[in-house]
């Protein structure tokens, strides 16, 4: 090595037992050059000096071997004082994540959704027996549920556990209801746009709940067929063009090329002779005027019937262009399309069931969601109620239990909605709920914490204790408190604020991240602000 690393290697702090034998080593080996080069004084004397040398660098060794070892002990102290996460006159240890060796890791007390469908953590004996089946196999059924008990959770279990093989499922969540509520408040409302004084959506029906279950399964239908490989040899030619009027009627998306090809396919086209929406001839000329082809008018005017679907005349230039070369106008112009909803989903879904060898399962979760349903110039019961009931008519139910496809359905339970009233058969769609106590929720609770202590760091200070031990909860004014929540979310909302409040008070309580009476105390004052946007979760409204 040399001299100056030597020199660097000095001066770290990380000196060991090495380098005083290395010390040691210089020493003897320059009274061994003395003894071995030749001198000009007495032979005598030298050899003298020479002894004394090393007299002297034998005595000297055990104090620098005394005093390197107190320097090591020191600053091995000084290292773990300032790294250990137990210490907490570092500020940076003062970190709920860092004590417990989470800081890499997922805290699942701090999601308060489960719209990921990523949650590992399913507690079986809370939920309804009833929907996760060991077969895995569909079922139709009423979720009715408060706000934060999981439904979103056993929705995407359920979801999940059904064969893609098996079923064809269409999930429908608010950001997809959404778009047809959108389009049914332009169609209502006095300007086109929105509705302040008023919500249009109080005129909501089970036809429009009809058009949307057979849109969504429509437009999944063309996104996907690429992957299904259904065969249509055997299909009649007037059948197809039965149900290539319902697709292209009820086709929610914007690529038209997309349908095209569904289209083509399903008519079993050649490349060189296939329908498209830019090819067709859709209007004629008179008296140097031009109109749409009266076919094409008879089409418009019978979209812009319904209320919530896609009104893109694309889609309506390529079916007339269909329709012509198939030569159905005379049918084309004796239908209104409008007038067909539930039968045309169960043709559809039939044809599904029979062709693509899949059942038609429908799951609806997330509709408090919607900014729709919780207008706010207008009591938002109103509108859900009115949403549920369209859901649950007469029409849909008989369709269900006819085995023309599967039901599920998410829904949130509010006070003074009593709309499940409305089911007739209650044996075969019967209403469930996920009701939890506090027992459950601290069952759960140590789930979640069984689960992050699995994937902990090895610099942290302990493991997470018992769901029990971390709040305190025997002493009695604590338990009170926690015995307040209701759900999972309720839960969820509470730890993250009561992270917050022992990472503020950890220098100065005896057990860090345990939590004291005013920790909990203030999170759960705090967390109530969060509950009030629920109304069902607030004690108030209790």
């Amino acid at each position: 090595m040399p001299d100056t690393e030597k020199d660097m290697a000095g001066q770290s702090t990380s000196t060991d037992d090495s380098s005083i034998d290395t010390s040691s080593q210089l020493l003897l080996t320059e009274a061994a050059v003395e003894a071995n080069t030749p001198s000009q004084t007495d032979g005598t004397a030298t050899g003298r000096n020479i002894i004394e040398k090393i007299k002297t660098i034998l005595q000297a060794v055990p104090t620098i071997l005394v005093a390197l070892f107190i320097y090591k002990v020191l600053s091995s102290y000084s290292k773990q004082s300032y790294f250990n996460p137990c210490n907490m006159t570092i500020a940076s240890n003062r970190d709920f994540h860092k004590y417990y060796g989470i800081e890499n890791s997922r805290n699942h007390f701090t999601i308060t959704t489960a719209d990921d469908c990523d949650s590992q953590i399913i507690i079986n004996s809370v939920l309804p027996q009833a929907v996760l089946k060991q077969d895995h196999s569909a079922t139709s059924f009423l979720i009715l549920s408060k706000f934060g008990t999981g439904k979103t959770l056993l929705r995407c279990e359920y979801f999940k556990s059904l064969s893609p093989t098996q079923y064809f499922k269409v999930l429908i969540l608010n950001q997809h209801l959404n778009d047809y509520l959108e389009r049914y408040v332009s169609a209502t409302s006095v300007d086109g746009v929105n509705c302040e004084s008023s919500n249009c959506l109080v005129g909501w029906r089970k036809y429009e709940f009809g058009q949307v279950l057979l849109s969504m399964l429509v437009t999944q239908l063309v996104n996907e067929y690429e992957k299904e490989q259904f065969h249509v040899s055997d299909v009649s030619l007037e059948e197809k063009m039965k149900l290539i009027s319902i697709i292209c009627y009820y086709y929610n998306g914007d690529d038209i090329n997309k349908l095209e090809r569904f289209v083509n396919y399903f008519l079993e086209k050649p490349s060189s002779s296939q329908y498209k929406a830019s090819t067709t001839v859709t209007q004629f000329i008179q008296r140097n005027v031009y109109y749409d082809k009266l076919l094409l008018a008879h089409f418009k005017k019978d979209l812009n019937k319904f209320r919530v679907l896609n009104k893109n005349n694309r889609k309506l230039e390529l079916l007339l262009g269909i329709v012509e070369g198939e030569k159905f106008e005379s049918q084309a112009a004796k239908t209104t399309m409008v007038e067909n909803i539930f039968e045309d989903l169960v043709q559809l879904t039939v044809f599904v069931r029979d062709h693509v060898k899949k059942s038609v399962v429908f799951v609806i979760d997330g509709i408090d969601e919607s900014p729709y349903l919780l207008h706010k110039s207008i009591d938002g019961k109103i509108l859900l109620e009115l949403f549920m009931r369209s859901s649950v008519c007469q029409e849909i139910l008989s369709l269900m239990m006819t085995q023309n496809f599967y039901l599920s359905l998410f829904y949130p339970q509010i006070d003074d909605i009593q709309f499940q009233n409305d089911i007739v058969r209650k044996d075969k769609f019967p209403t469930l709920t996920i009701q939890w106590d506090t027992k459950s929720l601290m069952n759960y609770a140590d789930y979640v914490i069984e689960e992050m202590n699995r994937n902990i760091l090895r610099n942290r200070c302990q493991l997470i204790p018992d769901f029990e031990t971390l709040v305190s909860y025997t002493n009695p004014q604590i338990a009170d408190i926690i015995n307040e929540f209701q759900t999972p979310r309720e839960l969820h909302q509470f730890i993250r604020k009561l992270i917050v409040e022992m990472n503020n008070c950890a220098k100065d309580n005896d057990k860090p991240f345990i939590a004291t009476f005013d920790n909990v105390n203030n999170a759960y004052i705090k967390a109530k602000e969060v509950f009030k946007k629920y109304p069902t979760l607030d004690k108030a409204e209790k």
